[in-house]
């Protein structure tokens, strides 16, 4: 069966994150600020705010807004060398011990591990003194590490003047929601403060499936039918799970972030009680191949066909995410061919159900000098393009770029990114071209006009393409199995609680 396993070490340690399993949830905290300062701002005006530090000794209770800032910013971290790290239950009393938790997938169950950090009994207040220090003892620099100082101290004043200085990490709970650092959106619950690397990190500590709420209304609309956004919960909480076996904000003090570097959240903005119910229907449910967590990416629009994992990222193929035909129309067309991505983006298929957001994801226009694309190339001029390679989905994920030198993009983002942030890169320059070895070669003059479709990388769920299935009445099962095809959904990857403190070991 698969399980949650949580591994919890007490040791006197600097730990950069505190995920949970309580009650049968998984507990995370997403990151809502990093900054020198912390502003926070009942959205009912003097309500209060409760902020503690971890053990509960020193506590209080702040009116209205409380500004936190670095007391002791100059001494916030210092530099050790790295002896070795283990997972193990065992403490060396004379070395220093750093925790790290992290993320595991092992037999088939998600566990919360600690990484063991032991350093040599030397420690640096700067990276050259370390630096010199290794040195003259022949250690590889590679194993210096600047490690935040336990308990750091921050100040706490609110507008009527009081001031309070507490040790980091702080617990922080308000009745009211909060807004953070004068934004316009606000959260509820329970919240961890901590430093790292010379700032102040605000979390959100949340269960799994809240945050999942806040997640898919800004991924793929409120408004949407019901079982797309059950689609998309799915979708979300896998690849919140998986962003969590590789560990991606590891060192950050946090496990994921607020936004699309992760997935875009932001509380209760938006959620509305078919947002609720989509997630309570498929609770916990998640995609698998085999016996680990399946790679769940999606994106907005693929304009035709999704493409594969392989061809956009240029990494190991999988079988789920091999690319399918979202449009069914798009399979008279071979878009891996600039003669079928032609053809193709003039090409009238029906969107009369579709909203104007949807529509304007499957045909825009751009446009770009030659002067700034060169210029975004650290190029002095461009004499040609060459397409070299499209994707099954039609976008173009090679291409050459000459004049006074050669650029090649090997990296649909990296094109996109290129010509002016575009869409995506299914698309195709206007004005006549040749072919010469089955490679298209462009002579663009003043303005390059661009004609595509699509919006985002194409790979997993096109977000448009579940829209339209829920509108036609396929069942959120339906939808994912188009788009992830051999997955597996399962819910049962949380074992019951542990029961109180226990020591995981290798």
């Amino acid at each position: 069966m698969r399980g949650l396993c949580i591994a919890l070490l007490v040791i006197m340690a600097i730990s950069l994150s505190a995920a949970e399993y309580q009650n049968g949830q998984l507990y995370l905290e997403i990151n809502l600020a990093a900054e020198k300062q912390i502003q926070l701002t009942p959205l009912i005006p003097n309500t209060e705010i409760q902020i503690s530090e971890q053990d509960g000794l020193f506590s209080r209770a702040f009116k209205g807004i409380v500004t936190i800032s670095l007391a002791n910013q100059e001494a916030l971290s210092y530099f050790g060398i790295l002896d070795h790290k283990e997972v193990s239950s065992a403490i060396i009393s004379d070395s220093l011990v750093v925790t790290r938790e992290f993320y595991a997938w092992e037999n088939s169950q998600l566990t919360i591990k600690h990484e063991l950090l032991y350093f040599l009994n030397n420690s640096f207040r700067s990276r050259e003194a370390a630096e010199q220090f290794a040195s003259l003892n022949r250690i590889p620099v590679s194993k210096i590490m600047e490690i935040p100082l336990v308990n750091s101290t921050v100040k706490l004043q609110n507008e009527q003047g009081d001031v309070m200085y507490l040790e980091t990490p702080l617990k922080i709970n308000c009745a009211s929601s909060i807004k953070v650092n004068g934004g316009s959106l606000s959260f509820d619950g329970s919240f961890v403060l901590k430093t790292v690397n010379h700032k102040l990190v605000l979390n959100h500590f949340l269960p799994l499936e809240q945050y999942v709420e806040g997640v898919i209304p800004n991924e793929i609309g409120n408004n949407s039918p019901l079982e797309a956004l059950k689609a998309q919960a799915v979708a979300a909480r896998t690849h919140a799970l998986s962003l969590l076996v590789n560990n991606r904000h590891k060192a950050d003090g946090y496990d994921l972030c607020s936004a699309t570097h992760c997935q875009v959240y932001k509380g209760k903005y938006l959620v509305n009680e078919t947002v609720l119910k989509a997630v309570r229907d498929c609770q916990n449910e998640a995609l698998f191949v085999g016996d680990s967590f399946a790679d769940a990416t999606y994106h907005s629009s693929c304009g035709g066909k999704t493409d594969s994992s392989s061809a956009i990222w240029k990494g190991k193929p999988l079988a789920h995410l091999n690319g399918v035909t979202c449009i069914p129309e798009a399979d008279s067309f071979d878009l891996s061919t600039e003669a079928g991505v032609r053809r193709w983006m003039n090409y009238e298929y029906d969107t009369t159900e579709m909203n104007s957001w949807e529509k304007s994801t499957l045909s825009w226009e751009k446009s770009i000098t030659c002067t700034k694309l060169a210029a975004n190339l650290g190029m002095s001029y461009i004499s040609n393009i060459k397409i070299l390679s499209r994707g099954r989905s039609g976008r173009i994920t090679s291409m050459l770029l000459e004049g006074n030198k050669d650029v090649r993009l090997d990296n649909e983002f990296k094109i996109r990114t290129a010509f002016g942030g575009l869409p995506s890169s299914l698309f195709y320059i206007k004005g006549n071209f040749q072919v010469s070895s089955g490679v298209i070669a462009i002579y663009p003059k003043g303005n390059i006009q661009m004609k595509g479709s699509g919006s985002g990388h194409g790979v997993g769920m096109c977000q448009v393409g579940a829209l339209r299935m829920a509108r036609q009445g396929k069942t959120y099962t339906e939808i994912l199995q188009l788009y992830y095809p051999g997955t597996v959904i399962d819910s049962k990857w949380m074992a019951a609680k542990p029961k109180g403190i226990f020591i995981d070991a290798e």
